[in-house]
């Protein structure tokens, strides 16, 4: 029995129809490059097939009509070179059409690929027949999921658009006579989640927006974010790499900040594990960190300092340290996926409001799923940890970092940010240079400013990590050349603020002796 099929990756390939084969199935299909049987011997032929290994129903709709299938194989052999999937949006105005042109085309044509006039959805309707539009409403394809073409050949299978030196795949034709194609565009994301060797960056989604502080005087709480500006340093580029996930955080290559600079600072000691994490002053009683370095753990195991600028100076003027009454960690939080990495810690005294020590300012803008309005912005990320010597700093560090759009980050690194990077959920920052944040640093802030105040955007979640060998022996930290994850603050307020007592969503008239005690 032999199929029409076309490969995506060297274990991969996508089948027109297919929707009748199961699991059982598999044990006698094998593939083969084009036109084998032809060149070769059937011996040959077989040691250049590979055996198909699972067989996967793609776009099944509410109404159970299965579009195409996808086949697993055994690593196909190197004469089979993958189409690319298309990667771009869904455009196809005329100047699209002149700098990347579309074709239809056949893998068993020895005659090369024909232009595709293809014509705007709102106009399919007017090109297709009665016949067309009733095989369309039978088969349950609605008129947005194909593409289609002015006149069609019946020996041309699918439709690919070439773009700066490359075929990308873009439809599938399921009718030799009829003038449209299914647009794979809007499966891209179930074919990436079951294929083999082949990653997609997750889908940004459209989301409600959280209630937020949404106006410039609207603040979390008041006075908060006041603080001088400093900067971080750039290096050399490395190009080695592992793909684990490293949780701790620091900041590598960043400057030592100033006391005063950074007043919402806390460091959260683990007292029972000797380990320790950043967090970030919300409101007298309120510290926000990431949930992993709290999960699992009890609240009288921990201890937090605040205005703290140099680890030899815990009890110098200014340094206050507390007690916790109670610890939250984000309900959605998964600890093996690192999804919704926010957690509260709870003092059990509330802290006295000075120039050292004083809340930040909560995300008082929409949250912009796709990062339009922040990618770009050089954040501040601080903390205290392992510094360029693989060595512990007793020195509050700082760094601005470049926050990313998903799209960048995911392009960086595509099969680990594949896997973790999850709009909506959380961002990347950071250089590839050397400049970064790494084992210690997590749950500290990284922060935006706006109008003279800061703002927290991010809490250091995790990132990839590096095996360096140390004092004779191999450890695992954050690799210095890869981007950083960051929770998203502003996804996450509308849980934040009711876990917070001394902040609420209403417009904030507070205390005026504040703005007469710091002059502002």
């Amino acid at each position: 029995m032999c199929f029409d099929f076309i490969a995506i990756s060297q274990r991969t390939i996508l089948e027109i129809g297919g929707c009748d084969f199961t699991q059982s199935d598999t044990a006698d299909l094998r593939v083969f490059p084009r036109n084998c049987y032809r060149r070769e011997t059937k011996e040959e032929c077989i040691r250049w097939s590979a055996k198909v290994l699972d067989v996967i129903k793609i776009a099944l709709d509410p109404y159970g009509y299965c579009k195409f299938t996808m086949m697993i194989t055994e690593k196909m052999p190197s004469v089979v070179i993958p189409f690319c999937l298309f990667n771009r949006d869904n455009a196809m105005d005329s100047q699209l059409k002149r700098e990347s042109p579309y074709f239809q085309w056949s893998p068993y044509q020895t005659d090369p690929p024909i232009p595709a006039n293809m014509t705007s959805q709102s106009n399919c309707r007017r090109v297709l027949n009665s016949d067309e539009l009733s095989t369309l409403e039978t088969e349950k394809i609605p008129i947005q999921n194909i593409l289609c073409v002015e006149e069609t050949f019946w020996q041309f299978w699918y439709v690919i658009n070439f773009y700066k030196g490359r075929y990308f795949l873009r439809g599938l034709k399921f009718h030799w006579n009829h003038r449209y194609y299914v647009d794979i565009l809007l499966y891209i994301d179930q074919i990436a989640m079951h294929a083999k060797d082949i990653s997609a960056l997750r889908p940004i989604p459209e989301i409600k927006q959280p209630k937020g502080f949404n106006a410039p005087d609207n603040l979390s709480f008041g006075n908060c974010g006041r603080k001088p500006t400093s900067t971080g340093t750039k290096l050399e580029k490395d190009d080695s790499s592992t793909e684990i996930p490293s949780i701790a955080g620091q900041i590598f290559r960043g400057n030592i900040s100033q006391t005063g600079d950074h007043p919402w600072h806390v460091y959260i000691e683990n007292l029972m594990t000797g380990g320790a994490c950043g967090g970030t002053l919300i409101s007298p009683t309120v510290v926000l960190t990431a949930a992993h370095c709290i999960y699992g753990s009890k609240a009288e195991d921990f201890r937090v300092s605040l205005g703290l600028y140099d680890k030899r100076k815990r009890r110098a003027p200014g340094v206050q340290r507390r007690k916790l009454s109670s610890m939250i960690t984000h309900p959605k939080y998964d600890s093996a996926e690192f999804i919704s990495d926010v957690g509260l810690v709870i003092l059990k005294k509330k802290v006295k409001i000075t120039n050292n020590v004083r809340p930040i300012c909560l995300w008082n803008d929409d949250s912009d799923s796709n990062l339009a309005r922040v990618a770009g912005t050089k954040a501040m990320a601080v903390g205290f940890g392992l510094v360029d010597n693989h060595t512990r700093t007793d020195d509050l560090q700082e760094v601005r970092l470049p926050i990313l759009t998903h799209k960048e980050c995911y392009l960086s690194k595509r099969n680990f940010f594949a896997k973790y990077l999850r709009p909506g959920d959380n961002f990347c920052a950071g250089y590839t240079n050397g400049t970064t944040t790494c084992n210690g640093d997590s749950g500290g802030s990284l922060s935006v400013e706006k109008d003279g105040r800061w703002f927290i955007r991010g809490i250091v979640s995790f990132g990839m990590s590096k095996i360096v060998k140390f004092k004779g022996r191999n450890i695992s930290l954050c690799h210095p050349y890869q981007y950083t994850l960051f929770a998203d603050i502003a996804r996450s307020i509308d849980w934040i603020v009711p876990n917070t007592p001394e902040i609420s969503f209403r417009k904030i008239q507070r205390c005026r002796w504040y703005s007469i005690f710091f002059g502002k």
